[in-house]
């Protein structure tokens, strides 16, 4: 681990093997009104009992904030996307996705940090972020070009993460209203649950018998012990 990441340990104790997936706190988004936030795992292993085998789960996790955005179509040539099978009882489409991430700085009360980036849609991008005036602290913003939403969205935007494959993963993310300045303030808490969520798979958002790792405590590194009895335990590290 380097000084430049976040570090959660995930350790057994149940005598049978579990699956444990990792996600991010919920974002707020003060520039909507009731937004519908999404959440994605950001990563899922299987680890057998701790005691037994001695292995454990390591989560490693980038400090640095990241604006991301997706964008999906259905029914287009895979080209140089990233192609998904979608199957339902008498269609076989292909859906597409395209995603951009940009590293950025969160707003401060003092400073022009560099806060915002503008999303370009034809095609993609995040442009490389500059100071805008009027973010709200805490958070970054992104300037969304005028689109015109669909019945389902086509167009997300908010926090992001890169997985170890370099894929970028929307951690937590909203269809933001076309032509308009989104806000996004993120917090660098997560949460460990049981189950099998692979990376990249929308969740529902639950804290509820979660292991909460808070690092905005100062903490570099948190250990999850699950419990025989279903319960977790987290402790932090330096």
């Amino acid at each position: 681990m380097t000084s430049s990441s976040y570090q959660i340990i995930v350790r057994n104790l149940s005598q049978t093997t579990q699956y444990f997936y990792l996600f991010q706190k919920q974002a707020a988004f003060p520039s909507l009104t009731n937004p519908s936030v999404l959440a994605s795992s950001l990563g899922c292993q299987s680890v057998g009992n701790y005691t037994s085998s001695g292995a454990q789960i390591n989560f490693g996790l980038d400090r640095q904030v990241y604006a991301g955005a997706l964008s999906t179509t259905q029914s287009a040539p895979p080209s140089q996307l990233i192609a998904l099978i979608a199957l339902d009882a008498n269609t076989r489409s292909i859906v597409t996705k395209t995603t951009a991430a940009r590293s950025i700085t969160l707003t401060t009360a003092s400073g022009s940090p560099d806060n915002c980036t503008s999303l370009s849609l034809d095609p993609l991008g995040l442009s490389v972020p500059a100071y805008q005036s009027g973010i709200p602290t805490g958070a970054f913003a992104m300037n969304v070009p005028t689109y015109t939403p669909l019945p389902t969205p086509e167009l997300y935007c908010g926090v992001a993460a890169l997985n170890d494959d370099e894929s970028i993963i929307l951690s937590s993310f909203v269809a933001p209203a076309p032509n308009a300045v989104l806000s996004c303030v993120p917090e660098q808490v997560f949460f460990v649950k049981t189950g099998y969520q692979p990376a990249g798979a929308i969740v529902p958002y639950d804290e509820t018998n979660a292991a909460r790792c808070d690092f905005t405590t100062g903490y570099a590194s948190f250990t999850v012990t699950y419990n025989a009895n279903g319960t977790f335990l987290v402790t932090g590290g330096p």
